[in-house]
C-alpha cells in the first residue's frame, strides 16, 4: 500500500492527564540512597545517585514493530537524559521477563520501565520491584494498581494510550464513513482476556452501537499474529456472510484482517477499521482499509524517561498519563512511527 494512503487528521502527543500528584518515593530498602546526592529524591536505590543512573526496561518482544519503536524513543530519551537503559525482551515469554525483573532486583537499578506482556503478570512484577524499593512505571500495558498496593507494593506511574478514547474514536469514524443508520454487521478481530484491547473493543462496540442497526455478532483472538488474525477472521467472515464491519484492535490483526478480506475477496463489501498497522505491512487493498487510530509508542518510550527524570530528582509525577490517539482516515498519510 502507498504510505500515502492515510493525510493527517493528527492529534499528536497531547497528554490527558488523570490521576492524583505522587507526593513520596518508594519505600527505602538497605540499598537506598538516602536523598545523600544532592536533587535526588529521598528514599531511592543507591544507583540513582551515581553518575550515570541505570534503568531497567522491560519489554515484551521486538517482532512487533511497535516495540521496535518504543525502544528508539526509550534509547534517545536515555542518552538525553544521562541515563544508562538496560534493555531487557522477553520474546513473549512469562517466565522470562519474570527472570528479567529478578535480574533488575539483584542489580539494583534506579527505577524500571515496565512493558509487562499482561496486565496480571505485570501486577505481580510491580509489587516485587517496588517492595525491593525499585520504583515502577508501568508503560502501554496497565496494572491493576489496587491490587498491587493491597499487596503492599506501589506502581508510580502509568503511562500509554487512551485506550477507550481510541476505539470511541474508531466507533464514530466507522458510523461517519458508513451512515449513522446505516445496517451495520460487526465483527471484531481481538485479543480476549487482555485489558488494554478489551478497553478499545468495549468502547468501539458502544460508539458503533449509538446507530440502532448496529450490531457486534463476534469476536476472535488475533493473538496479535497477522497469520493468526488472517485464519481467524477468514473463518468469522464465512460464518458471518452478511458482516460488513471488522474492528481489529492492534496492528498485527490489522494486516491479518486485511489478508482475509482480500483471501476471501470482500474488499467491496467489508470495511476494516482499528488500530493503525505498520504501513510496510499493510497489505495493497485500498478499498478495505477505511481508517484507523494510532498509538505512538516512541513517544510514550520517551515521554515515559522524561517522567522517570522528573521524578528521581524530585518532582511529583501524576499517577496517570493518557496520551490522545490521533486519527486517520482513508487517503490520509500515516507517520511511520504511529502503529496500533
Amino acid at each position: 500500500m502507498n504510505k500515502s494512503w492515510l493525510q493527517s487528521n493528527r492529534i499528536s502527543g497531547v497528554l490527558v492527564v488523570a490521576g492524583a500528584l505522587i507526593l513520596s518515593g518508594c519505600s527505602s530498602s538497605s540499598d537506598s540512597a538516602g536523598g545523600s546526592a544532592e536533587g535526588i529524591r529521598e528514599g531511592l536505590p543507591a544507583n540513582c545517585s551515581e553518575a550515570t543512573p541505570k534503568i531497567g526496561v522491560a519489554l515484551p518482544n521486538l517482532s512487533n514493530p511497535y516495540y521496535v519503536e518504543m525502544k528508539k524513543g526509550v534509547e534517545e530519551a536515555a542518552t538525553a537524559a544521562g541515563f544508562e537503559a538496560i534493555i531487557s525482551i522477553a520474546d513473549d515469554d512469562i517466565a522470562q521477563q519474570q527472570s528479567q525483573i529478578d535480574s533488575f532486583i539483584q542489580s539494583g537499578v534506579c527505577a524500571v520501565y515496565l512493558n509487562a506482556i499482561g496486565g496480571e503478570p505485570g501486577a505481580q512484577f510491580a509489587i516485587s520491584l517496588s517492595k525491593a524499593g525499585i520504583p515502577v512505571f508501568a508503560v502501554n500495558v496497565f496494572v491493576d494498581v489496587a491490587a498491587v498496593e493491597a499487596a503492599g507494593g506501589s506502581v508510580i506511574q502509568q503511562l500509554g494510550a487512551d485506550q477507550a478514547g481510541g476505539g470511541t474514536l474508531s466507533g464514530e469514524q466507522a458510523l461517519q464513513v458508513l451512515g449513522a443508520d446505516a445496517k451495520l454487521v460487526a465483527g471484531i478481530v481481538g485479543v480476549p482476556g487482555n485489558l488494554t484491547t478489551q478497553l478499545r473493543d468495549d468502547a468501539f462496540a458502544a460508539a458503533l452501537m449509538k446507530n440502532p442497526n448496529a450490531k457486534v455478532m463476534q469476536t476472535v483472538d488475533s493473538q496479535v499474529k497477522p497469520d493468526v488474525a488472517q485464519k481467524v477472521t477468514a473463518e468469522m467472515l464465512l460464518g458471518n456472510p452478511k458482516m460488513n464491519v471488522i474492528f481489529a484492535d492492534t496492528g498485527p490483526g490489522v494486516v491479518g484482517a486485511l489478508l482475509a478480506i482480500k483471501e476471501l475477496k470482500r474488499e467491496k463489501t467489508v470495511a476494516l477499521f482499528g488500530f493503525c498497522a505498520a504501513i510496510s505491512a499493510v497489505p495493497d487493498i485500498s478499498g478495505a482499509y477505511k481508517g484507523c487510530v494510532g498509538q505512538e509508542p516512541k513517544v510514550y518510550g520517551s515521554k515515559t524517561i522524561e517522567q522517570i527524570k522528573l521524578y528521581i530528582t524530585g518532582t511529583d509525577v501524576e499517577k496517570t498519563l493518557l496520551v490522545a490517539t490521533p486519527v486517520f482516515n482513508q487517503g490520509d498519510s500515516v507517520p511511520a512511527d504511529v502503529i496500533g
